[in-house]
């Protein structure tokens, strides 16, 4: 089929090339062959010109050899402290094989000579102990640091609880007029602990109680310290256990002193809380008599015993008055009524001295305000008597 000439332009058909078949087996022969066919065996290739700067060989491929990385050795049964982190330089080097626990060669630690010190605590675990555990062998080393004091009064590993940083080391008692008594500073537990055990002590009751800046005063009725009437035993018993309780809280009597006031206050010091016991006394005031009021059984029995062998024909009576006194008269000289026959501080010296060999001390020293039948002013200086600690050995 012919086409169509385009407008203007003549047509030229396309040339027919001769194309003979080719039935052999080998390429045609000439150029008539043709093109190949597609299926055809593709030409030889020359092979690649070497490069002029050849790579260096690649190295030789190796297996995993698992001999060369020491893995991580279990714990034991005789390694029982605990196993703290390795130095990873550690972890490159073989872990060597166990020995034989016959051949393992002893601590240098454990051929030191040791010292035995006391520890209070007992057996049981020590507070002031640490453990540290050796990173090549994970045995665990105990060190105790022990607390040692120069002084050797005092005992190995003594804990002292230091004081409240609100509690004071000083408290002052003073007893006013006949019927009031007064604490400061007064601290809340102190004024729970005096209401508790001390104000019911006095049978007639509180007139009133009250807290004035730091100050406690406390109001009695019917006067307790004119030391006078049916309840006087309760006013004497009030004292004593008034210092019972101090001292069971650990604040002992040192001193009195007029601060501000003509009545002395009584100042009592902080210090190790004691069991100790207290009885009162006081002397007459022409001396002759000398009173103690609840005394043990021991100084009751002994000290007028004691009394008349120091002081030979000088005692006139010894007698229990009431059922709680003791009270000691002494004689007067002759065609006199105002002196006795020996004198007065020798007596009072030498009952102090027997007081304190029977384990009694004078501890304090209290002024009270009392009336007499008249209506007279008066004082009565009370002693107050502690028992003396044992001090041990």
């Amino acid at each position: 089929m012919q086409q169509q000439p385009y407008g203007g332009y003549p047509y030229y058909p396309q040339p027919v090339y001769p194309h003979t078949p080719y039935m052999g087996g080998g390429p045609p022969p000439g150029p008539s062959g043709g093109y190949p066919p597609f299926y055809g065996p593709p030409n030889p290739q020359p092979p690649a010109p070497a490069p002029r700067n050849p790579n260096p060989p690649a190295p030789t491929p190796y297996s995993f050899d698992a001999a060369a990385y020491p893995t991580v050795r279990p714990a034991t049964q005789h390694e029982t402290g605990p196993q703290l982190r390795r130095h990873r330089r550690t972890l490159t080097i073989p872990t060597p094989a166990p020995t034989p626990a016959t051949t393992t060669a002893p601590l240098k630690s454990a051929m030191k000579k040791t010292m035995t010190v006391f520890n209070a605590f007992g057996s049981g675990d020590n507070p002031l102990t640490r453990q540290s555990s050796n990173s090549q062998h994970g045995h665990s080393i105990s060190k105790s640091r022990p607390r040692v004091y120069s002084n050797p009064q005092k005992p190995q590993n003594l804990v002292e609880d230091p004081p409240e940083p609100d509690t004071p080391f000083h408290m002052m008692v003073s007893f006013h007029g006949y019927n009031e008594v007064r604490v400061e500073p007064a601290l809340q537990y102190a004024l729970e602990d005096l209401r508790k055990y001390i104000w019911p002590l006095w049978p007639d009751g509180i007139e009133s109680d009250e807290l004035v800046g730091h100050t406690s005063i406390t109001k009695f009725r019917n006067a307790p310290w004119d030391l006078g009437g049916n309840n006087v035993r309760h006013a004497y018993k009030f004292i004593v256990e008034f210092f019972r309780l101090f001292q069971q809280r650990g604040y002992s009597y040192q001193t009195a002193m007029n601060i501000a006031t003509p009545t002395p206050r009584l100042i009592f010091q902080m210090t190790k809380p004691d069991q100790a016991e207290f009885f009162l006394g006081f002397l007459s005031q022409d001396g002759r008599r000398i009173t103690l009021i609840h005394p043990p059984n021991h100084i009751d029995i002994y000290i007028g015993a004691r009394l008349r062998t120091a002081l030979p024909k000088r005692v006139l009576s010894d007698d229990v008055v009431d059922e709680y006194m003791r009270v000691i008269e002494l004689k007067r000289r002759p065609n006199t009524t105002t002196s006795t026959d020996v004198d007065v501080p020798l007596v009072f010296v030498e009952a102090l001295k027997i007081i304190s060999d029977l384990g009694f001390h004078l501890d304090a020293t209290i002024p009270l305000s009392r009336r007499n039948s008249l209506g007279m002013r008066s004082s009565r200086e009370l002693l107050v008597f502690k028992s003396i600690a044992k001090v041990s050995k």
